[in-house]
């Protein structure tokens, strides 16, 4: 689920980037279904275009500036909100949150009735998982601009981390309210239906928001995760195989189909999906776990003890999921006197 940025004096940010969620199989213990949630991974500076990789250089280069004559304004005129919004904003795009928060306490200082400085601080308290003081200060934000789509937003993305899903859909619903025709909206109210167990209503969010955005990969993404535990396979699939045209460096996206066609029989095409997941992500530990429960299956148990050997490397958490398979694998391949 997307959590908006921190927004400058006047104007507000866009979407920021989401994590996953685990969602645990009933079978075999694969853990495959899994549904995004929160952030996605941020670019990596060395797989951008050369023109991308030039107008962020020149953002940073701007960045400096506004801190420089922020500071200067602030030197000038030590009581001035909008200065310590602006400087808190930049700070926090550059990863320094304790200087962000400072700047936005500040500005709340000086001006009590500065929605967006509340906002901007509820998201850096978010950022550090300071979730009910985060909650609080979006709140705040909410009570000072009713109609800042923002805060209402992230508040419901904190709200469903603390398990308030009641509060997490009623925030959603005042999201989509707000922005009717914001795909992502639709978006990230069906994954709060979706922890609800509302699986029904969370696949019509998702087929909205693809109905407004047709390139919004995590939708169709998200609807094969609910496809796929509703049983509908073959429409699962499909939901899988757009995700990945979309963007075809979705790990999940291809170790889910890979899941979906284990359960279809296509036990060639499982392999070839968990292939590619590992490919994109060589330190996926779920992949190697589904690849390595499809080798047992296959009969090639020596290739099974290496991939789930990977799994306890990658992620000792996993470590009780394997330990019976590897057990049994070890005994099978000891040499026979």
């Amino acid at each position: 689920m997307g959590v908006n940025n921190v927004i400058g004096a006047c104007s507000a940010g866009g979407s920021k980037p989401k994590h996953t969620f685990n969602v645990p199989n009933s079978s075999r213990s694969e853990w495959a279904a899994r549904t995004r949630v929160l952030y996605r991974l941020p670019v990596r500076f060395e797989r951008i275009s050369p023109g991308l990789q030039m107008l962020l250089y020149s953002c940073f280069t701007l960045a400096f500036l506004i801190i420089v004559l922020s500071s200067n304004s602030m030197a000038q005129q030590p009581g001035s909100a909008i200065s310590y919004t602006n400087r808190g904003t930049v700070r926090y795009a550059q990863g320094d949150l304790e200087g962000a928060i400072k700047d936005f306490d500040a500005a709340v200082i000086f001006d009590p009735g500065n929605a967006a400085a509340f906002y901007n601080r509820g998201r850096v308290l978010h950022e550090k998982l300071s979730l009910h003081e985060a909650i609080a200060a979006y709140t705040q934000a909410i009570a000072l601009n009713p109609r800042l789509a923002e805060a209402y937003n992230n508040r419901c993305v904190a709200r469903k981390d603390t398990g308030d899903l009641d509060g997490a859909l009623a925030d959603c619903n005042k999201v989509v309210e707000l922005k009717p025709k914001s795909a992502r909206a639709y978006s990230n109210r069906g994954s709060v239906r979706h922890f609800r167990a509302d699986l029904d209503g969370a696949v019509a969010d998702f087929t909205r928001a693809i109905q407004i955005n047709p390139r919004l990969s995590d939708a169709y993404y998200n609807r094969g995760v609910i496809r796929y535990l509703k049983g509908d396979l073959d429409e699962a699939i499909v939901d899988y195989n757009r995700a990945i045209k979309i963007n075809p460096q979705d790990a999940k996206a291809y170790c889910n189909r890979g899941a979906a066609k284990r359960k279809k029989g296509d036990l060639a095409g499982e392999i070839d999906d968990y292939n590619a997941a590992i490919s994109i992500d060589p330190n996926y530990a779920l992949a190697y776990l589904n690849r390595g429960l499809a080798q047992m299956n296959r009969g090639k148990l020596a290739a099974a003890l290496l991939d789930l050997e990977q799994v306890i490397r990658l992620d000792h958490g996993l470590e009780p999921t394997v330990r019976d398979n590897l057990k049994a694998l070890k005994l099978q391949l000891e040499p026979k006197h």
